[in-house]
């Protein structure tokens, strides 16, 4: 525990915590990608 950094489960919960809270915005950032122009 004093290694928290070091704990493979704790990385692969922070992606997978990322990832969930970034599921909502993706219709928005692909339609504003397509807006802009880069797909």
């Amino acid at each position: 525990m004093s290694q928290p950094f070091k704990d493979p489960f704790n990385i692969v919960y922070f992606i997978g915590f990322i990832l969930v809270m970034l599921i909502p915005t993706l219709p928005a950032s692909l339609s504003w990608l397509k807006i802009v122009g880069l797909i």
